[in-house]
């Protein structure tokens, strides 16, 4: 078995490889004068079953395109097997037609990633809400891994649960809360989001939280819109202080900022988007059904 990355998670690549002791083959991008791209993947893959970790945080519509361009080059390589793990999935909160003329973007980018014919698929806590499970989306062999236990456990570690109570955003959510709660032994309520817009959403809903830490949990943070009015929210019903585990920190148009100024305390995220908020690796979690695989 051999693993290779794209540009999106090389760092996230070579942990894997350390961990699981699978040598790491290299792959270099660059792009031509007018922009498109070029990819190469060194080394001798024929016969091997290959691992290739390629997130799609943040330049989505590139690094697909550069997965294209990686996946074609391995296969004409002679690999004996491709597995694909996408730390980030991009496009899934488009999951629906919610008004007339839209894409299923969901469905679009999934039939496109299998389109090349690979033989399985990683994701970790891809946004699923409308969809049961990958295999909704998916012909491919597919799992959808969570880092949520992970990040669980660095909060009771390193902040403990005394009189903690967890909260979701909104009823999407509800999936990662729970394992969050479980984890830290806390009780746990959901709030009522309605979006008005890209970056702007109405948020609704109370618990008992007075002199109490949030522990606030979501799959992903872009704009963090929906976590301000959250935190402002919770502080305003006497919250003692607001944490946030989420396991995808995009942190986009100054959102950190924003978070801070509504009143977060602290911010734990995965390195499946490399910040400086990317206490927790997931590189663990990757390893250990690499390690099944082989």
């Amino acid at each position: 078995m051999l693993i290779t990355y794209g540009s999106s998670s090389e760092a996230l690549a070579r942990s894997v490889a350390k961990g699981t002791n699978i040598p790491i083959v290299e792959s270099t991008r660059r792009l031509f004068p007018d922009g498109e791209q070029y990819v190469q993947v060194s080394g001798d893959l024929s016969g091997e079953d290959v691992v290739l970790i390629h997130s799609f945080a943040l330049r989505p519509d590139a690094l697909l395109v550069e997965y294209f361009l990686l996946v074609d080059a391995i296969k004409s390589a002679g690999c004996r097997s491709l597995t694909v793990v996408i730390p980030y999935f991009a496009y899934l909160r488009q999951d629906s037609r919610f008004k007339m003329g839209e894409p299923l973007s969901a469905k679009v980018i999934a039939s496109l990633i299998e389109s090349p014919k690979i033989d399985r698929i990683i994701t970790i806590d891809a946004h699923l809400h409308r969809f049961r499970s990958l295999s909704d989306l998916f012909r491919t062999p597919s799992l959808n891994l969570s880092a949520m236990p992970l990040l669980a456990d660095y909060y009771l570690k390193n902040f403990g649960n005394l009189n903690t109570v967890v909260v979701g955003p909104d009823e999407e959510s509800e999936q990662w809360v729970r394992v969050v709660a479980e984890r830290l032994s806390s009780p746990y309520t959901i709030m009522e989001k309605v979006r008005l817009g890209d970056r702007e959403v109405s948020v609704r809903g109370s618990t008992s939280v007075r002199g109490k830490t949030v522990v606030l949990v979501d799959d992903i943070i872009s704009t963090g819109m929906t976590l301000v009015k959250v935190i402002r929210m919770l502080l305003d019903e006497g919250a003692k202080k607001v944490d946030a585990l989420v396991t995808h920190a995009l942190m986009v148009e100054d959102s950190y900022q924003k978070l801070k100024e509504a009143g977060l305390d602290n911010l734990i995220s995965t390195d499946t988007v490399p910040s400086p908020h990317s206490k927790v690796s997931v590189a663990p979690l990757i390893s250990r059904i690499i390690k099944s695989l082989s």
